[in-house]
């Protein structure tokens, strides 16, 4: 720093004339890769429509609108756990337009309606050498790009900013569509295909519905019709498992009886015995008293 009073330090054109060389080149090289590596990119920022709770998609459209013969572009992002971007990172030949699709992954519950977006992606590109865009295998290609990607963050790091175009695009999150423009949406789908006469089916909305009715009214109507309906499926369905829940009880206590009464056969038990457990099944009392005399006739002839 000069000091008051002191004469002017002199022009060293050794020095100085080397800076202002070196400047100069870089403002023309700079000038240079502008002219060669022109982006067109679409939107300025990625806006995202409410309901979150599924997947939101967005894209960004790159065109190569330069005199370089192929570009290379990568495409970064300050969430990426939130947004899945496809592809992330390729190449554009000169004239062409590659569209990137961004998905905004599906979140648990909305956020607040004054949340503010603070997501931002970063757009990178950078002129391709000759020496790569000549190969002509995949992926060999694919690992000299990576390679040339290594270089060029090393260079940017260094200083030299030309080697590569960055255009930053925020987000931001919109209010779900509101009912006119889901009409316009509807208008603006194609004309539905006429359909032949014998494919209709005549449908019965209901007997209640008088022509002084009016559309509420009726679909009203309609809205209990259905109601009771449902109401009475469901007091049929329980009914029905009721019924056969005790259809299922008597089988069960059918087997065990015939199986009860197959065992008693083969022991041969005593005419007592059997009209005891007779009893004990719940036969009528006279019953099981003639099934005793019976035994007691048959013991005393027999032995």
């Amino acid at each position: 720093m000069r000091q008051h009073g002191m004469p002017p330090r002199p022009w060293n054109w050794a020095v100085h004339g080397k800076v202002v060389l070196l400047k100069t080149a870089g403002r023309l090289r700079q000038k240079q890769n502008d002219q060669n590596m022109q982006v067109q990119i679409a939107p300025e920022a990625l806006e995202f429509r409410r309901p979150f709770t599924h997947v939101v998609r967005q894209s960004i459209v790159l065109t190569n609108s330069g005199a370089s013969p192929l570009l290379a572009f990568k495409i970064k992002t300050t969430a990426p756990k939130q947004y899945c971007v496809r592809p992330n990172a390729g190449t554009i030949p000169a004239g062409a337009t590659r569209e990137i699709e961004v998905l905004l992954q599906a979140m648990k519950e909305d956020p607040a309606p004054d949340f503010r977006c603070k997501d931002k992606f970063l757009v990178q590109t950078t002129q391709v050498p000759p020496e790569i865009a000549e190969i002509t295998d995949a992926d060999e290609q694919t690992a000299a790009l990576a390679s040339l990607w290594t270089r060029v963050e090393d260079a940017k790091k260094n200083g030299d900013e030309s080697v590569v175009l960055e255009k930053k695009l925020r987000c931001a999150f919109l209010p779900a569509a509101s009912s006119t423009t889901a009409a316009n949406d509807v208008n603006s789908l194609p004309p539905a295909i006429p359909v032949p006469p014998s494919a209709t089916v005549p449908v019965t909305v209901s007997s209640r519905v008088g022509p002084s009715q009016t559309p509420a009214a009726a679909a009203n109507d309609t809205d209990r019709e259905l109601r009771d309906a449902k109401d009475a499926i469901k007091r049929l369905t329980l009914a029905c498992e009721g019924y056969k829940a005790e259809i299922e009880r008597l089988n069960v206590l059918r087997q065990r009886r015939a199986a009860e009464d197959a065992k008693i056969g083969a022991a041969g038990v005593s005419g007592a015995q059997l009209a005891q457990i007779q009893a004990n099944k719940g036969l009528p009392l006279p019953l099981a008293l003639v099934l005793a005399l019976i035994a007691f006739i048959l013991g005393v002839v027999l032995f």
